[in-house]
């Protein structure tokens, strides 16, 4: 087999590089947005050297000892971004179960097979939640530095490790004392000077960025509103940021997330129970707002009488209730796109299928987004809430070479987004069906 390349079928091919690359590749767009939010440029060339854009030409230009890839043919974007998945699970009943019988390296294992499916989707770059426990820690932490260095195909990932919770709100579930003394929940503290501490343990271990659990879950039979006191809060926040961490804070109730926006948190997540307080405060403390609409789309049916026909079929009914309730409500999504909120885009597989993430572009557009809005939540945005936007979510000098290609016209349609014919990481082409 040639060591640069990994066939995989008869579509496309997965190039196995090294991350310093001296070729020069040149790629000629026919439609390009190179900056989402601005006017689309035609018959483009984007110049790539050592995985990052050296230069867009006006015109389709040919450049000695260069790779020209033809994409004259498509739609060319931004590599996407995606705030909000769990590459160590999957939508399957028993899960309580997986957690005592699967260890570290079955985790990785099928992370990286999630990992795959999610770059092959045009999503190059995400941010793993976490699920609090340390196997998933060990699995993630290892998938993603195999991914950074291109020796095995997916997304660049943004790691939490895990997240940080109260004691008895981790969302983990429950097990005898005995079997919890071995895989109870990481990153759980109580009072300000701990929290600070779990944060420290968290970042020491390897994580990217910081999220905490403002209120319970709304799988919990009573959902809690807040979670953490604000002084734990601002603990959280105030450490993850000396140390130079993003904070998400996934909650879902006014109480918890207005606390988590005057602690001054980063990005909100989920919330789809906020008040005029929490908008108040959004807007004075310019925070983002990733919600997960799909996520609710797939989970059940529409009404009581099917709430079972989705992909959580297995709860209990009282949890599918109150998760539609949600669903037939106006989305929080909805609101915070009229008043202006920077919404980054968050699709949570791990509840819906691995590689399905571009559903949610849909169900923002059916919530008010134009299908450019949509896009820019998934590329600018996204960047700007994980303070990369000198990096990645658009395609200027000096970023990463992280690209997308459609054979038709997403403006037109957002489902296209679907049909994703071509990706590259960093230089590094991950598919490719022209």
């Amino acid at each position: 087999m040639n060591k640069g390349k990994l066939f995989l079928g008869s579509c496309f091919a997965l190039t196995l590089a090294l991350p310093a690359m001296a070729q020069t590749i040149v790629i000629h767009a026919g439609t390009l947005i190179a900056i989402p939010g601005t006017t689309p440029l035609v018959k483009q060339s984007i110049v790539i050297e050592d995985g990052k854009v050296l230069r867009i030409e006006n015109g389709y230009v040919r450049q000695d000892d260069s790779q020209t890839i033809d994409l004259s043919c498509c739609h060319v974007l931004p590599g996407f971004i995606d705030m909000h998945v769990h590459l160590t699970s999957k939508v399957a009943p028993g899960g309580k179960l997986r957690v005592v019988t699967e260890n570290s390296a079955d985790l990785a294992l099928r992370a990286a097979e999630y990992a795959k499916l999610t770059i092959e989707a045009g999503f190059t770059t995400v941010v793993d939640l976490g699920t609090g426990r340390r196997a998933h820690e060990k699995a993630i932490y290892a998938l993603r530095d195999a991914t950074r260095e291109h020796r095995l195909p997916g997304p660049r990932i943004v790691a939490v490790g895990s997240p940080i919770s109260p004691t008895g709100k981790s969302r983990t579930g429950l097990y005898r004392s005995e079997v919890e003394d071995v895989v109870g929940p990481q990153a759980v503290c109580n009072g300000a000077d701990d929290c600070r501490r779990a944060v420290r343990e968290q970042v020491k271990r390897g994580a990217d960025a910081i999220n905490f659990y403002n209120t319970g879950s709304l799988l919990d039979d009573y959902l809690v509103e807040q979670t953490f006191t604000d002084a734990e809060m601002l603990a959280i926040v105030e450490t993850a940021h000396s140390l130079g961490r993003k904070v998400i804070a996934d909650g879902h109730t006014a109480a918890g997330v207005n606390a988590a926006i005057r602690a001054g948190a980063d990005v909100l997540d989920t919330m789809p129970w906020p008040d005029k307080e929490t908008w108040r405060l959004i807007r004075k403390n310019k925070t983002f707002f990733s919600p997960h609409l799909y996520a609710f789309a797939v989970s059940l049916g529409d009404t009581e009488e099917s709430l079972r026909d989705g992909t959580t079929h297995w709860l209990p009914e009282p949890i599918l209730k109150r998760m539609l309730t949600v669903k037939q409500n106006t989305s929080s999504a909805q609101e915070a796109h009229q008043r202006g909120v920077r919404i980054a885009f968050g699709s949570d597989t791990g509840v819906i299928n691995h590689g399905d993430n571009a559903g949610e572009f849909e169900e923002l557009v059916k919530n008010g987004l134009s299908t450019m809005d949509a896009i820019t939540t998934a590329t600018v945005n996204a960047a700007s809430a994980l303070g990369m936007e000198q990096i990645i979510g658009s395609l200027k000098k000096g970023y990463a070479a992280d690209i997308v290609a459609f054979e038709n016209n997403p403006l037109q349609n957002i489902s296209e987004l679907r049909q994703v014919v071509f990706v590259m990481r960093d230089g590094v082409v991950y598919r490719n069906e022209l």
